[in-house]
C-alpha cells in the first residue's frame, strides 16, 4: 500500500469498506436461518435460492472461529446458538469418541477429528470455570499417541489412528 499513491489507496479502501458491508450484510439477510433445536444459527453455506448446508467444518475459517476472527463478539445470540450446533450431534461432522470430541470435515472423511477444532473451541470458550478448557487441553494432549504432537486429524475411537505430524 506504502507504494500506491495516496488516492489510489483511499478508493481501495473505500471500495474494500464497501466490500465488506455488502457481505456482512448478504449475510445477515440469508445467512442466519432457523434451527429448530438452536434457534438462529448462521447456514455454513447457501445457495442463493433458499437452501442451506447446516454444518461446520475444522478448518479455518469456520462457523466456530466466527469471534475469534473479529466477524462476530463472542456473546452474540446467533453466534452463540451457531457454536451449541456445531459443537453437537447436529452437526454432521462432530467427531465425538473417547479419545477426542471436535468437528472434522467433509474432506477427510468419518470419525477423524481435528485438534485444531478444540484449539478454536478453546479460543472462543465464554466458560468461566475453565472447565472446558482444561477437558480440551486433556483431550488434545491425550490424542497424540505419545508423540507430543498435534495431529492434523485423529480417528476419535483409535489414538493410533492420526494425519500428518
Amino acid at each position: 500500500m506504502a507504494q500506491l499513491k495516496k488516492q489510489k489507496a483511499k478508493e481501495l479502501v473505500a471500495r474494500m469498506r464497501k466490500m465488506v458491508a455488502e457481505i456482512r450484510d448478504g449475510i445477515s439477510k440469508h445467512g442466519i436461518v432457523h434451527h429448530s433445536q438452536f434457534g438462529a444459527i448462521f447456514a455454513y453455506e447457501v445457495d442463493g435460492f433458499g437452501s442451506q448446508n447446516l454444518m461446520d467444518d475444522a478448518n479455518l475459517p469456520s462457523l466456530l472461529s466466527a469471534s475469534m476472527i473479529g466477524f462476530v463478539s463472542p456473546r452474540d445470540e446467533v453466534y452463540l446458538n451457531t457454536r451449541l450446533f456445531a459443537l453437537s450431534e447436529a452437526n454432521p461432522y462432530w467427531m465425538h469418541g473417547p479419545v477426542l470430541s471436535a468437528i472434522g470435515g467433509p474432506h477427510n472423511g468419518p470419525v477423524r477429528a481435528w485438534p485444531l477444532a478444540s484449539i478454536v473451541r478453546i479460543l472462543t470458550s465464554q466458560d468461566g470455570s475453565g472447565e472446558e478448557t482444561r477437558e480440551e487441553l486433556k483431550a488434545i494432549l491425550n490424542s497424540t499417541d505419545g508423540l507430543g504432537l498435534i495431529h492434523e486429524s485423529v480417528n476419535a475411537h483409535q489414538v493410533k489412528d492420526w494425519s500428518r505430524e
